[in-house]
């Protein structure tokens, strides 16, 4: 098929009748009747060669191909929407738009970079910043994750040890681990030694590099020989909010957690006792480093890294 003989009329209908499940709904939506909304669907079908709906009594249902075309028209939607954005800034600011597109492990954005997201837009006025927040918390290989959208990330960062990035990243800082809860939870008492504990919740979190029985194997205690409440919850910004709202103890990451310590939402019953963890790292494509912009994001970040402490 031809792109000027693209249905976009009909692909428009459908896209309306698959979200609402309703052709009454797509109709009341686009200002039409819903014989005219049956007929472009029709016309589609037709062309396309498949059904698209189910009839059932006076309802609808996608079928596996609906479906699929319609998840496909969503996210060509979605990249629509993006490109006329871009485009519209574009003409507000008179020329080309300075866009930076970082992406982060997202209990890294949703702990550490969102509290200071703020700081970075006045840091760089006028600069589109896109924050995409995707894939494992520890990457266990070299390759960038897949890109949300089309265009590539500008600035990464990326999470692990130093045999897997230190030749091609530059180093933030190291996270240690030990055990934090909400100040409320201790309400005033004092645990004696690690082995209090065992008495109270411990919430995990898989994917962190260190677990609770390797904290409390390093304290001489044995986990699997004694009863021990537990709940996991991933990932890790689950876990803190969880803890900070008085769940029980957590052994997270001393990156992660500094701005609830901060605020005064955790404390550490035992802060010299902490478990080294892994490295954050941020990488910038080589092709991308002559941009100015990126240049001043990464400088940024590496700022903010030196200017952390982890508690």
């Amino acid at each position: 098929m031809s792109e000027r003989m693209l249905p976009l009329r009909g692909i428009s209908v459908f896209e309306a009748a698959a979200r609402a499940a309703s052709f009454q709904a797509a109709a009341d939506e686009l200002n039409l009747t819903p014989s005219a909304v049956s007929h472009q669907i029709r016309l589609l079908e037709a062309i396309l060669g498949v059904r698209l709906f189910d009839r059932v009594g006076r309802g609808v249902t996608l079928t596996p191909e609906g479906a699929e075309y319609a998840r496909s028209i969503r996210q060509g939607i979605r990249r629509l929407r993006a490109a006329t954005s871009d485009i519209k800034a574009r003409g507000k600011k008179g020329g080309a738009l300075d866009v930076v597109r970082i992406e982060a492990p997202p209990s890294f954005a949703h702990c550490w970079l969102l509290p200071r997201l703020t700081d970075l837009m006045a840091h760089l006025p006028g600069v589109d910043i896109r924050v995409n927040a995707q894939g494992s918390h520890l990457q266990g290989d070299r390759l960038p994750w897949a890109p949300l959208t089309d265009a590539p990330a500008d600035v990464q960062i990326v999470y692990g040890d130093d045999d897997l990035w230190a030749d091609r990243a530059s180093h933030m800082f190291s996270e240690h681990f030990q055990p934090h809860c909400s100040p409320d939870l201790l309400n005033g008492r004092t645990l004696d030694s690690p082995h209090d504990l065992l008495r109270e919740t411990l919430v995990s979190t898989f994917q962190n590099s260190v677990s609770w029985e390797e904290w409390l194997d390093l304290q001489s205690i044995d986990f699997y020989s004694n009863p021990v409440d537990t709940v996991q919850l991933d990932p890790s910004h689950l876990a803190i909010e969880a803890a900070a709202n008085g769940l029980g103890f957590i052994l997270e990451s001393s990156i992660l957690v500094q701005h609830a310590v901060s605020a005064g939402k955790l404390v550490s019953p035992f802060p010299t006792l902490g478990r080294p963890g892994l490295s954050y790292w941020i990488l910038a494509p080589s092709a991308k480093r002559a941009h100015s912009t990126i240049d001043a994001v990464v400088t940024w970040f590496k700022e903010q890294a030196a200017s952390t402490h982890p508690v």
